[in-house]
Parts: C-alpha cells; structure tokens; sequence
C-alpha cells in the first residue's frame, strides 16, 4: 500500500486528502479538509516527527490561546504503518489547519514581520512549562566527529563553491570545543523554541506572519532560538536574494523582535557572538554538506553562509 493510501486510511472517515501531490518539494504534505460537526475545515496532512509530541501539542495550544499566528492540531495524531526498504515502520501523522498567505516576497518588511512573531512566540513561551518537552540536543566535540566536518566542509565547498575559501570556517570548527563548551554551560534560561523559524516555514499577510511549522522545537536558550532564524531565513526559499540577510535587514529583524521579546539579559548579550557562532557551525555545517539543495539561489545562499564574518550579525 501507498504512502498516501496508508495515511488515507489511518485517518479514516474524519479526513479527506485532495490528491496525491504533495504540496512541499521535501517532505510528504497534502492539503485535506477535516470534516466536523459544522463543516469542513480545510487542513494539511503530515508527518510529525520525534518522541515529545505531546508536549509540542500542548505548547501549541499554549501558543494558540495566547494569540500567536500558529497551528495546532484539528485531530490527534494517527499512527500510519508504513512499508519501508527493509522493514515496516510506524509513523504519526498530524492533521493541521491550512493558513493562508504568501511566501517571503524578499522584502525587509517581511524580514521584520518575521522578527516581530519570533519575539511574540518567545514572549507567549517564557513563562510556560510544558511536561516532557523535547530536550535540546548539543553537538559533539569528539575529535573524530570535527575532523570528519572539516573534511566534509572541504569536499563540498570544492563541489559547489570552487571559489569560496572555506578556510575561517574550518578554524571555526577546529575551535567548536571551546564554542560548545562556553553555550552549553552558561546556565543560560531555557523555554521551548522553534528552532526553525525561516522564510521557507512562513506565511505573509497585511497583518504580519504566520508560522506553520514548529516540529523541530525544543526547550533551548532563546539566544540559539534567534541566532539560528537569522542565519538560515532564507534556506531553500523562493524569495531568497541568493544570500545571507544583510545587516541592514539583521537589524531590522531585531529590532522588531525586541519589540515584543523579553528584554536581552546581559548574559545573553555577552554570549550573542558565541550563540551565532554555535549555531553556524553546528546547523549551518549539515546545510553545506549533507543537506546541499542545488537550486541556484539556495546554493548562493550557502556560498554567503560559508564566507559568513560574524559581525554582520552583532548586536547594536
């Protein structure tokens, strides 16, 4: 049985998916209508991922009744048997409500639309203790795991960005350690985080944005939270410039995510340069290497990212 069957079928008599081409270019996601007592509700079908789905559930509910531009789910998750290369597995799908809007348009104004919802969400979940919460999971500084990045980072960079000099890369990776250590114990304050807030997870209105992604959250320090949407906004985005944002546009997102976020603590304005570097390396690596999409803008995106100076993104 198909993919598309077997999820259908899961789902039974409450959900109706419209054909089978999936809406996204890197994952299975249909659009569907959820049928209700009052009607049909238009939906999204898809996979959700890891072990802390409850908990992702309940902070978007949380985020929900608390006025943020999200989705929760319409029904629980179903478990969908699914045949795989060697074995069957058990996946859990999740229906959720269809947002409407438009993609990123390129412009700085949905660059700050973007920072004024991540400043709200970090606002809504500060407070907020949700039981079981996917834990953040930090990097590895064996010296195996960095030589194979370095070498990794090389090959790809020969590959796609023949000449881009992945040199201050490298000496970053060969300094991951130290990066690692002085994030990972800080004792920064944790509250669930995105972890993936970009152009490519949003929608656009004449209100501001909306997220309709959060399956990669965890309970990490907001810093990484922020450092990571500034560094990866435009992955595999079509409104993407073929860049990283600018400075201009860093500070435009800032200062519209200070407008609703909580205050920078002093700690976390001293470890902000630590938090980006963190982030590029151990995010940003994947991206250049194993996670390459080869669309001309994504790939001179990635060229930026890989000859990235910090300092772009400093704080005022």
């Amino acid at each position: 049985m198909s993919v598309h069957a077997s999820v259908s079928a899961a789902f039974g008599t409450h959900v109706t998916i419209d054909g089978t081409d999936s809406i996204h270019a890197y994952a299975l996601v249909w659009w569907a209508r959820v049928h209700g007592p009052e009607g049909d509700v238009p939906a999204v079908v898809k996979r959700t991922w890891g072990s802390g789905q409850h908990a992702l559930e309940a902070w978007q509910r949380a985020l929900v009744a608390r006025g943020i531009r999200t989705v929760e789910p319409l029904l629980s998750p179903v478990a969908v048997q699914v045949d795989g290369d060697d074995e069957a597995r058990t996946e859990r799908w999740v229906a959720y409500p269809r947002l409407h809007g438009r993609g990123w348009d390129g412009s700085v104004d949905d660059v700050r639309a973007a920072g004024r919802l991540l400043g709200a969400m970090h606002a809504a979940s500060a407070d907020l203790v949700v039981d079981d919460f996917p834990a953040f999971e930090w990097g590895s500084d064996a010296p195996a795991s960095i030589a194979d990045d370095v070498e990794a980072v090389r090959a790809s960079a020969a590959e796609h960005w023949p000449s881009a000099d992945p040199a201050a890369w490298i000496a970053a990776l060969r300094r991951f350690p130290t990066t690692l250590a002085t994030v990972r114990d800080a004792a920064l304050p944790l509250m669930p985080c995105s972890l993936d807030h970009r152009a490519a997870n949003l929608l656009f209105d004449a209100e501001g944005a909306l997220t309709f992604d959060l399956e990669n959250a965890a309970l990490a320090p907001r810093i990484l939270d922020l450092a990571v949407a500034v560094l990866l906004f435009p992955l595999e985005d079509a409104g993407s410039a073929g860049r990283s944002l600018s400075r201009d546009e860093w500070r435009a997102f800032l200062a519209a995510y200070l407008e609703r976020a909580p205050r920078l603590t002093s700690l976390e304005r001293d470890l902000w340069p630590m938090a980006v570097e963190y982030m590029r390396l151990e995010w940003g690596t994947w991206h250049l290497t194993e996670g390459v999409e080869p669309e001309p803008a994504n790939l001179g995106y990635l060229e930026d990212l890989l000859t990235l100076d910090g300092d772009r993104y400093a704080l005022p």
